[in-house]
């Protein structure tokens, strides 16, 4: 078996191997952390047209009698609007800290991130699809910030 052919034609050393492998395994999961730091960035953009759509229908005349029935507290659709205003400026900093690489972007975007499952989940029954959207990018950036997150992050 012939061994790996370096840049000049020689023969690649073990010690060369190695270099090259450790510099490339630090990079394991950078991956999944610019996954996190978009999909946080995603679901605040979301989270804040959620929220001006709230303040928009907060009067309740826009929305239907049926919708509004599945509406958990759809009397303070309102404070909702300025909840999910709140949520998406929060999940848009911590977006841009886990960019940044900031030491509290990691706990803080798991923390949003859940909160914004949780949350997400009181609407699933009148908007399914947009409520599961936000609940699988929640998830993705739970999983992506909590096993590639280094402890450079946190």
């Amino acid at each position: 078996m012939a061994s790996p052919m370096g840049a000049g034609g020689s023969p690649v050393t073990s010690a060369e191997a190695a270099a090259y492998r450790s510099e490339y395994e630090g990079a394991s999961g950078d991956g999944w952390i610019a996954f996190s730091g978009i999909a946080l960035f995603i679901a605040g953009l979301l989270n804040l047209v959620d929220g001006l759509w709230a303040l928009d229908r907060s009067d309740a005349a826009g929305i239907s009698e049926q919708v509004e029935d599945l509406l958990w507290y759809s009397e303070s659709l309102e404070v909702w609007g300025w909840f999910y205003i709140v949520t998406g400026v929060l999940l848009l900093a911590a977006g841009v800290g886990v960019f940044a690489r900031t030491p509290w972007a990691r706990w803080t975007g798991i923390l949003f991130a859940s909160a914004s499952i949780v949350v997400n989940m009181m609407w699933v029954f009148v908007f399914p699809i947009a409520a599961l959207i936000h609940v699988l990018l929640g998830t993705l950036v739970v999983y992506g910030l909590t096993v590639y997150g280094r402890r450079e992050l946190a």
